[in-house]
């Protein structure tokens, strides 16, 4: 986010039937209500402000806002430039979560007791607080990409099976309860998966568990036999089989090669080991999606749960 600037940071009261007529300005502009009630109307989109919500309009952006009820309101505003924006066209960022409260209170709090020195530290809150009203959209691309595989030349089925697969690697998934969760029937799901990406279903999943076990290994403090259970792994015996088909290497022996606290010398590492060994730890450390291409199916009996 490029580095803004804090125009203006103030407590505003709003009487009972006041009102601001349809306007804009080159600059952002946030309200946070902490009395009372607004109309805010903006873009077409009529919001209702109620204590707590935090609303945020873009620069030329037309808005108005109306107190229509018996009672005073009270908001706090802040106007500030960005180089930027980190929002999409037409977007109005929009919360009533009390972290957005705390994170404005705070500006507010930091303005009234220092004035112009709070500016450097005002402007980190105020960073924080875009960030945290980005977080949607933020969650709305991550839904579209993948944590551990490079799925992005999939077919939409293949992808919805990844993504499944992904955010439930942790728990004892079986080829029923996936089929159930993507609608279809399991040998179907099974024939069109391996039809579009040349794997199994299986060995997917499998990549997925020692992709985030290599992470757990390397990170973490965690013992192996509780990464084993964390990724999946019915046993250890199991968990050290898999690792060593996919990774090349043992997870003892990647514990061993891969200590967190000497990964910043991790591309010399990589040279004394074997070319499996090497591209998949490299992914691992350098926070790379694995490709699809580099999974080798693995016999079923290995896997008599998936």
């Amino acid at each position: 986010m490029e580095r803004l600037q804090i125009l203006w940071v103030t407590r505003s009261d709003f009487n009972p039937g006041a009102g601001v007529k349809p306007h804009s300005h080159p600059y952002f502009h946030m309200f946070h209500l902490t009395t009372g009630a607004i109309r805010f109307i903006t873009n077409g989109t009529t919001f209702e402000l109620l204590p707590g919500h935090t609303i945020l309009v873009p620069p030329n952006t037309e808005h108005a806002y109306t107190n229509d009820t018996q009672v005073s309101a009270e908001y706090l505003e802040i106007k500030f430039t960005l180089g930027q924006s980190p929002f999409p066209k037409g977007m109005i960022p929009y919360s009533d979560d009390v972290l957005a409260q705390r994170l404005f209170l705070q500006i507010l709090k930091e303005y009234s007791e220092l004035g112009s020195l709070a500016d450097e530290a005002a402007a980190a809150y105020l960073t924080a607080l875009l960030e945290f009203l980005n977080q949607k959209q933020r969650y709305k691309k991550q839904s579209q990409q993948f944590i551990h595989l490079d799925a992005s030349g999939c077919n939409a089925l293949s992808q919805q099976i990844i993504h499944y697969l992904e955010a439930h690697c942790s728990e004892d998934i079986s080829l029923d309860a996936l089929a159930a969760a993507m609608g279809y029937n399991k040998s179907y799901l099974c024939v069109a998966f391996k039809k579009d990406t040349k794997q199994t279903i299986l060995d997917c999943l499998n990549m997925i568990r020692i992709r985030k076990a290599a992470e757990l290994i390397v990170y973490s403090d965690l013992t192996l036999t509780q990464v084993s259970e964390m990724c999946g792994f019915s046993s250890i015996s199991h968990f050290n089989r898999v690792f060593l088909k996919y990774a090349g290497i043992t997870p003892g022996q990647c514990r061993r090669a891969y200590p967190a606290d000497i990964l910043f010398g991790f591309k010399d590492m990589t040279k004394d080991i074997n070319a499996k060994n090497n591209y998949f730890m490299y992914s691992v450390l350098a926070q790379k999606r694995i490709s699809l291409d580099t999974i080798t199916e693995v016999d079923r009996k290995d896997l008599k749960k998936a």
